[in-house]
């Protein structure tokens, strides 16, 4: 194999070949990852929670622009509801769970979209439109929002009403005497995963800057409604977007969320509190307006323009910067979305560093872990290890920036475990060894692995609650699992994690998927992968590395893994 052990591996273009067949489709779907290299990893994850290889096929098609099928946008959210919830159910199998109770992976404090309409409905607090009005004028139309599709006809597609929105919006962005006065411009995002992989309808973003979620000053959707009122789960995925932003800028206190048919338009306050290591949201609304523009203050186009002429801080938003004592630290891009963080790319005295900061309160315990581990562990002055910088309660500065990997090559093998050898003698035992924790420093002549995201480390020969990629582990602790044993943490964990990783990334294979019903529950899941592993490791070659891990012979297992190259 070559260096790269890249050449048995599946990726998203591999599958777009197998699965389209029609010729167009498929030139514009592999342009697309072409351009969009950044999502390639995530379309091909999110591709892999489907069953069938029709409803593989009808993913893949979100991907291509407005038009080029029939009702490409209902079908883009019938599809983007499927893998929301695939991933809020699949991620709750990796939060820590203690191994005795019966959890099911679908959490019950999982709040569907049409209860948390509901609950804005019922709990929510009315309040007059926060911010001062324009007196910005538009005598004629374009731009007014007086002809939407959908105003004397109920037989219009939900799309033709987005994009008559959208249209008007880009009428009021040129529009000469507005023009200079507006801060903001609303951008089009159906199709762009501004929100980690969720695609709100809409943003504002500020003039002249890139579409960024750390640029995103208000959030909006268009929906076509059915009745005299949106309904609950059109409101509570309204909702659900603001609170999405809001752990994408954590530092945030409060985003303003728009909902509208083009006709009326609700406003809601998406306010973010934090106490006693737990984060709730409280909800505000401003009462139904028509969209329509009219000479009073009090209508819809006067609020809407009045949020495009506002200040990015009128609306809530916190500068990316961060200060520790006098050092300031700026951020400058996204990198990730984590199940318990968020990354960002950020400057230092012009040096770039790693910003990592907790999403909600309640994660607040995996920060506080990760430096213990880190500050153990910088004595080995290890390049594979991050080094702190500066923390607080919620943060951490780290360096080196790392970027996502596809594959190791053959360096990386020893790389990683010596450092895990020299880990395991330090007492501390990683449990989460997953493709997403392996990072590469790509400022360093080396081009060095680093092992990331030590907020699930525990000390070794623990007994403690199970945490980590369920995927990666060991039989014994999946075992474990299944009879509601007690869990001891060792260094064959780490060891089995990391190789059984390294499969996943050479093979590529689609996991069955257990359905998520009330009987479905983390017992079930470590049973299938259970079985999974069993199957997957009938060969002298798996077997000799087993072998070297079950006697834990680093050097072994080296010698073992890299014959693979």
């Amino acid at each position: 194999m070559s260096d790269s052990a890249s050449g048995s591996t599946v990726n998203i273009k591999t599958e777009i070949v197998r699965l389209v067949k029609d010729q167009g489709e498929k030139a514009e779907l592999l342009s697309y990852f072409t351009k969009h290299k950044d999502q390639q990893d995530d379309a091909l994850s999110d591709l892999n929670c489907f069953d069938t290889n029709e409803n593989k096929l009808a993913y893949l098609r979100t991907f291509l622009k407005p038009g080029d099928f029939p009702n490409v946008t209902s079908l883009q959210r019938a599809i983007e509801d499927v893998r929301t919830e695939l991933n809020l159910k699949m991620e709750s199998g990796f939060k820590k769970v203690h191994n005795a109770l019966e959890t099911s992976l679908y959490s019950p404090g999982f709040v569907t979209e049409t209860d948390k309409g509901k609950e804005v409905r019922d709990k929510g607090s009315e309040i007059c439109f926060p911010l001062k009005v324009t007196e910005s004028t538009k005598p004629h139309a374009p731009g007014k929002f007086s002809l939407p599709p959908n105003k004397n006809s109920t037989d219009v597609s939900e799309k033709d009403i987005q994009d008559y929105f959208m249209n008007e919006c880009g009428v009021l962005r040129n529009y000469v005497p507005i023009k200079n006065k507006l801060k903001l411009t609303v951008e089009d995002t159906r199709n762009s995963p501004v929100l980690g992989t969720r695609k709100p309808d809409f943003v504002f973003i500020p003039k002249n800057s890139h579409l960024d979620y750390l640029n995103v000053m208000a959030i909006g959707e268009v929906k076509k409604r059915t009745g005299e009122n949106f309904s609950n789960a059109q409101i509570g995925q309204a909702i659900s977007f603001g609170e999405k932003l809001l752990q994408l800028q954590p530092r945030r206190s409060f985003v303003l969320v728009l909902l509208t048919n083009c006709i009326t338009i609700d406003i809601y306050r998406v306010t973010r509190v934090d106490n006693h290591q737990k984060t709730q949201f409280t909800y505000e609304y401003v009462a139904p307006r028509p969209l329509e523009y009219n000479s009073t203050d009090d209508n819809g186009w006067k609020y809407m323009v009045t949020i495009m002429e506002s200040s990015p801080q009128d609306l809530g938003w916190v500068e990316p910067s961060l200060k520790f004592d006098d050092n300031i630290i700026t951020l400058t891009r996204a990198i990730g979305v984590g199940r318990t963080s968020i990354v960002y790319e950020g400057k230092h005295n012009n040096e770039s560093v790693a910003v990592k900061m907790v999403k909600k309160a309640d994660y607040l315990p995996c920060i506080k872990t990760e430096v213990d581990a880190l500050k153990d562990l910088s004595k080995l002055g290890s390049p594979h290890i991050p080094r702190i910088l500066f923390q607080n309660e919620d943060t951490l500065v780290m360096t080196p920036v790392g970027e996502r990997i596809n594959n190791l090559r053959k360096k990386d093998i020893k790389d990683i475990i010596t450092t895990l050898q020299k880990v395991h003698s330090s007492g501390i035992i990683h449990r989460d060894l997953r493709k997403f924790n392996f990072l590469r420093n790509l400022d360093d002549l080396s081009e060095n692995i680093l092992i990331v995201d030590w907020g699930y480390s525990t000390n070794d020969s623990d007994s403690t609650t199970f945490a980590g990629a369920l995927e990666c582990m060991p039989d014994h602790i999946l075992q474990s699992l299944i009879n509601g044993e007690e869990i001891v943490y060792g260094p064959q964990v780490d060891l089995v994690c990391f190789v059984r990783s390294f499969y996943l990334m050479l093979h590529r294979p689609t996991l069955d998927r257990v359905p998520f019903d009330k009987d479905d529950n983390i017992k079930e899941r470590a049973h299938i992968l259970l079985n999974f592993w069993k199957d997957s490791k009938k060969s002298d070659v798996w077997n000799n590395i087993y072998e070297a891990i079950d006697s834990t012979s680093y050097d072994q297992l080296i010698r073992e893994l890299e014959r693979l190259f």
